[in-house]
């Protein structure tokens, strides 16, 4: 099995402990953070860099340093977003933004160049550094890619295997 088969499969193995988990319901970010993160991997055919550094998340061949940022729908108020500091801005090359529903299932995922986060940053910098961007400004930038399929197909191999 390669890497990225073992990342796949944990992937699944993690979002079925996640959707199924009493725990789950009471404590909202346990491992949706890591999940995404392995997902992310498995879905661009890289590896999660691991750790808490101030690297990126996953590297990816054909995408460089890749920082991914998960969030739980409602957990953001009434208008999703993808919340970025500048230091998120100064280590990665692309970034993808998960989106996972209440019951740790899986909404969607979108990834963005850096240079399409970093117009859409500008556009949403407050006195603080963060930027708040709207899901529907994040989703629509310019070359935005879905990985929903992607991580779909990932979530639901093992049904079919």
């Amino acid at each position: 099995m390669t890497k990225n088969e073992f990342a796949a499969e944990d992937a699944r193995e993690m979002a079925r402990i996640l959707r199924n988990a009493k725990c789950m319901q009471r404590y909202d970010k346990i491992s949706h953070d890591l999940l995404g993160e392995i997902l992310v991997a498995a879905a661009l055919n890289g590896f999660v860099e691991g750790g808490n550094r101030r690297g990126s998340d996953v590297r990816a061949p054909a995408y460089g340093r890749v920082e991914v940022k998960s969030r739980i729908l409602g957990t953001d108020g009434p208008f999703p977003r993808v919340s970025l500091r500048p230091s998120n801005l100064e280590k990665a090359d692309h970034f993808v933004a998960l989106r996972w529903n209440r019951d740790f299932s899986f909404h969607d995922a979108v990834m963005n160049t850096k240079e399409a986060v970093m117009h859409l940053y500008r556009g949403k910098e407050q006195h603080s550094g963060m930027a708040h961007i709207t899901w529907k400004d994040w989703c629509g930038a310019a070359g935005a890619l879905s990985l929903r399929a992607e991580i779909i197909g990932l979530l639901n191999e093992s049904a079919t295997a």
